[in-house]
């Protein structure tokens, strides 16, 4: 029995990187603002923090957002996304263990999309601090806000649809 509850948190796990990897780098809309767009992967990563264990959850976000970056030719960026991207899901599997519920949608979850949101936001700052310029990083606040807000406002209308078939439930029976 246990071999088969993590035969299962392995498979859940592979198929949210696979969920983030191709929302990030197949789907994504262009910002205006030079390279930036938005993307759905990270409403992605908050869906798996809420569904998935710890720490497969931060395993699943990070690695589906490094994936990205790599498929998408931005490898220099795959090592700070993966990062991120580990940090984005962790208050969500915080406040999921500590609120244990069914139901994924709440104000707890709505509040992590934007401590995730900073997380994103200030990641990013700093990782182009350090590869580009501080001038560089100021510049792209804007678009790397856009994507925050976005992914908060996308992940709510992902939670609404999946706590109607009550998939939390449904995939931690086995887990």
């Amino acid at each position: 029995m246990r071999n088969k509850k993590s035969l299962l948190k392995i498979s859940y796990t592979a198929i949210f990187t696979a969920l983030i990897l191709i929302a990030t780098s197949s789907i994504k809309f262009s910002t205006g603002l030079g390279e930036g767009y938005i993307h759905l992967g990270d409403s992605f990563v908050y869906l798996s923090a809420c569904v998935l264990p710890f720490p497969y959850c931060l395993i699943a976000g990070g690695l589906g957002g490094a994936l990205a970056d790599i498929f998408s030719g931005y490898a220099i960026w795959a090592t700070p996304t993966m990062i991120i991207k580990m940090l984005n899901a962790l208050p969500f599997a915080i406040m999921c263990k500590k609120h244990k519920s069914n139901i994924i949608l709440s104000k707890h979850t709505v509040l992590m999309t934007v401590v995730s949101g900073i997380i994103t936001i200030l990641g990013y700052f700093v990782t182009e601090c350090i590869l580009y310029s501080v001038a560089s990083a100021t510049l792209s606040l804007l678009g790397n806000s856009i994507q925050a807000v976005a992914s908060g406002i996308i992940f709510i209308i992902i939670k609404k649809a999946t706590d109607k078939i009550n998939l939390k439930s449904k995939l931690s029976k086995g887990v």
